[in-house]
């Protein structure tokens, strides 16, 4: 109890902070660039010129002959079935190295400091793709990659939404609405809005996962903050002695075991092939709307294979990429014109809250992993 009271008290204290960020707004619609009577050339690039350098770049790629990708999310059979789809595109061998974001940046910045960069690209939550772009671990490509150039309502999420400066690009959007487990909780009994889980019966209901080694508590409880209720619901909510776990996959784990009812925030892509496995599980829409964001990716700055990175962050956006990664996670994908292969049980009908890139600027600034863990620990 008192740990889970400590734990209580230094996630509000999170989302105290978060208090002063910008106001959340979808993302932002930008129309396309009027085209002009008589543009300068000296500032445009063919099509022919265009695809020639691209080409160079592909061709270079090949000779480069290999590409490791420092990642988070694709495991398993994702991860099986990228690495088969590249390197039979390209016949680039891609190795794909797993661990936490966190991990990740340490371990480049060794890399970096001792002149041996191993990872090519690194993938994994904003926050740490952030601190790695701040920390000057990657660089800039998008100048280089045709797919950035596709028309704007070909996306669900632009490829520039998250960093204009193109250093970080989304590759794989996450949804996290509740989950619970069917058995455990009757239709009738299913709760609808964030503000039924302060009634007594959720108590000792839910679970949550720990800021030390996962982002899902701060960011479902600071989306919550600017999106939905104030501090005081806050308090509210964290005297209902949720169950921390270690990450997403852990709690969708507990979830299906039945350890606890209601998860509170749960990646679909982790919960999708649990579901089709059989578990009783399935997604809330609540009313107020759930949290969205997206993981990303960026070229490793001094990257043994440089080509064959942007070559490899070209081919993850586009329809091809998008279709590979979406059918093997059982997800749907940054594209419009690719099909969504989220299970039914998985899926909600509600309205998505997500972030402006500002605001996720000053989260990175907020919550940078030195910092959480400090705060945590005090």
């Amino acid at each position: 109890m008192k740990n889970n009271l400590y734990r209580t008290i230094v996630v509000l204290s999170l989302i105290l902070l978060s208090a002063c960020a910008p106001k959340v707004a979808p993302a932002p619609s930008i129309p396309a660039p009027a085209a002009t009577t008589s543009p300068p050339t000296s500032n445009i690039q063919s099509p022919a010129f265009q695809d020639a350098a691209w080409s160079k770049i592909v061709e270079a790629a090949k000779k480069e002959g290999t590409l490791t990708v420092y990642s988070y999310s694709w495991v398993g059979d994702a991860g099986t079935a990228l690495t088969k789809a590249f390197s039979e595109k390209y016949g680039i061998k891609l190795e794909i190295i797993t661990g936490r974001g966190s991990e990740f940046l340490e371990r480049m910045k060794t890399e970096q400091r001792m002149g041996q960069v191993s990872g090519d690209v690194m993938e994994g939550a904003t926050t740490h793709l952030g601190n790695a772009k701040a920390a000057n671990l990657l660089v800039a490509v998008a100048q280089d990659l045709p797919v950035v150039k596709e028309p704007i309502d070909v996306w669900n999420i632009e490829p520039l939404f998250v960093d204009k400066e193109g250093f970080i690009f989304p590759v794989i959007p996450v949804p996290g609405p509740p989950f619970i487990n069917t058995k455990l909780i009757r239709p009738e009994d299913e709760p609808k809005s964030w503000q039924e889980l302060l009634e007594p019966k959720w108590k000792g209901k839910f679970m949550l996962q720990d800021p030390v080694v996962s982002t899902g508590a701060y960011r479902m409880l600071g989306y919550i903050r600017h999106n939905i209720f104030n501090e005081d619901f806050l308090r509210r909510f964290g005297d209902h002695d949720p169950l921390y776990t270690t990450g997403i996959q852990q709690e969708v784990q507990f979830l299906a075991r039945g350890e606890r009812p209601l998860s509170l925030v749960t990646v679909t892509s982790d919960a999708a092939s649990t579901i089709e496995a059989g578990a009783p599980i399935k997604a809330l829409s609540m009313k107020e709307g759930i949290i969205a964001w997206e993981i990303v990716a960026g070229v490793v700055k001094n990257s043994q294979h440089p080509n064959a990175a942007k070559v490899f962050m070209n081919w993850i956006m586009s329809k091809d990429g998008q279709l590979v990664n979406a059918q093997a996670k059982r997800i749907s994908a940054i594209r419009k014109d690719v099909a969504d292969f989220t299970p039914p049980a998985a899926q909600v009908k509600t309205k998505l809250l997500t972030l402006t890139p500002e605001m996720l600027d000053e989260q990175t600034k907020m919550f940078g992993e030195k910092y959480l863990v400090k705060l945590w620990k005090k």
